[in-house]
């Protein structure tokens, strides 16, 4: 080899091996940032092992001297999903400096604040989001919204137009202006604009405000209009978030898990509210709670056989949990399979005796047998086991009816609106009691009760209508 050749390799061999000891002091200072802010393990004495193990192994990875950062993360995205604030809001404050430029870390550390109540610090951390990525519509959002609740209409204002300024469909955005007008009394700005947002959204969206407004305007047929249609729940549904809800990925937690399914059951997605509730089951196999929910999914999804094991698993582990025993005699029944639906209920009745649900399910059996003195029974003992709900009084009262006994039936249909007043099957079927027996006044006062219970089916309104014109030669 030539000596210029071995000169250029040695210098070559020294730069590496210099870079290489500057990675390594590198990597060694990250390590100890890193393992300098670790927070201290919570007590985990009750947490599943799936929850358990992974915590560790995320924390020795945030304590190694090459994929510190790479921990720190995973051990703050475990924490939050698994109902760790506080842990979780010591990981991201520590992000925060080791990777200042990621706008995620702002976004999540703002979630956790702003559920503790502290708008202020939670304001602080969603404008850094929102500077840092000014793309990501959820933290604009959040940012909009906790303005509004700070009472800084203003700023909430500004942080609602910055997202229509990018997506001018945005829903959320909107509806966080209608918020605004609604509260500055701008009654019609606020109108145009809910009436914009809930048929975006087929009024998952801004379905109370609506109502309220238009009952402020004066407009009660607009209200109950939209009450009949009964288009959504009513509850709000926050918009989506990517950054928050990638985390129940990392959750782990039985309860926390069958949350996240419900909402995606509500939202469209029963495959994954089934991905989920099958994860819970694994992590807790005796969670009857996930099993149960798990099962009642399957039997919505089609999967029968899946439903059967999973609620029959419910009765075996909490012979005293009624709703298993309920759920798998009725999708027995519903199958044809009659005989294992009686032994069931019957297994139930005599593990939950108090049931006021199973004593109704046998009550509904033995009238669909022709059975009507016992059926009679089994009502009147769930109606004794729970008298402030309505469904026994209703059918109890209805087959009453139907045995020619019609004063005992409308005794018990008064008694059902005691127990929710304004019932919309009681209310009709005492308007046609009233209409067939001849009583004018008593079948004006009931018609006029079921003309403002928005509940009532149009088609059922109409044919009490008809009724009372037929009975009495003239509308109600």
């Amino acid at each position: 080899m030539k000596p210029g050749l071995k000169i250029g390799s040695g210098l070559l061999l020294g730069a590496v091996l210099a870079g290489g000891g500057f990675w390594w002091w590198q990597a060694g200072g990250t390590q100890q940032a890193v393992t300098g802010t670790l927070p201290a393990r919570p007590d985990l004495a009750n947490a599943p092992a799936a929850i358990r193990d992974r915590l560790a192994a995320a924390e020795a990875q945030a304590r190694s001297r090459f994929q510190s950062v790479d921990g720190l993360r995973a051990l703050t995205r475990l924490y939050h999903a698994n109902g760790f604030p506080e842990e979780a809001l010591h990981g991201y404050r520590a992000l925060q400096q080791l990777e200042p430029g990621e706008a995620r870390w702002f976004h999540l550390a703002a979630l956790l604040t702003a559920g503790y109540g502290e708008l202020e610090p939670a304001l602080e951390l969603w404008t850094r989001a929102t500077a840092l990525d000014p793309t990501y519509t959820p933290a604009w959002l959040r940012l909009g919204e906790t303005y509004l609740k700070a009472n800084r209409p203003a700023e909430a204002e500004a942080a609602f137009k910055a997202v229509l300024q990018r997506t001018p469909d945005d829903a959320y955005a909107l509806f966080g202006l209608a918020r605004l007008d609604f509260e500055a009394q701008r009654w019609d700005d606020a109108r145009q604009k809910l009436e914009t947002v809930v048929n975006r959204t087929n009024y998952t969206v801004g379905y109370d405000l609506i109502v309220s407004l238009y009952e402020r305007l004066g407009q009660r047929d607009r209200a109950t209009a939209i009450r009949a249609a009964a288009k959504a729940s009513g509850a709000y549904r926050d918009p989506a978030d990517p950054w928050a809800d990638g985390l129940i990925e990392n959750c782990f937690e039985p309860y926390r898990l069958g949350i996240a399914a419900g909402n995606l059951a509500r939202n469209g997605d029963p495959a994954g509210a089934v991905r989920l509730l099958q994860r819970a089951v694994e992590v807790a196999p005796d969670d009857v709670s996930a099993l149960y929910q798990l099962g009642t999914l399957l039997i919505q999804q089609g999967d029968h056989a899946g439903a059967i094991q999973q609620l029959r698993r419910c009765t075996e582990l909490s012979p005293d949990f009624a709703d298993g025993w309920a759920n798998l005699s009725a999708l027995q029944e519903m199958l044809g399979e009659k005989s294992a639906a009686e032994r069931t209920l019957a297994e139930g009745l005599k593990n939950c005796p108090q049931s006021p649900g199973l004593h109704l399910q046998f009550a509904r059996n033995l009238q669909k047998a022709g059975r009507v003195a016992e059926a009679i029974a089994e009502f009147q003992t769930s109606i004794r086991l729970r008298p402030n709900e309505p469904d026994a009084y209703l059918e109890l009262g209805n087959l009453l009816i139907r045995q020619g006994r019609s004063g005992e039936g409308v005794a018990e249909m008064q008694r059902a609106l005691a127990a929710e007043p304004e019932h919309p099957m009681a209310l009709s079927v005492l308007a046609f009691n009233a209409i067939q027996t001849g009583n004018e006044a008593e079948a004006r006062r009931w018609m006029t009760a079921v003309r403002e219970q928005p509940r009532v089916p149009r088609e059922q309104l109409s044919r009490l209508v008809s009724a009372y014109r037929e009975q009495f030669g003239r509308a109600p």
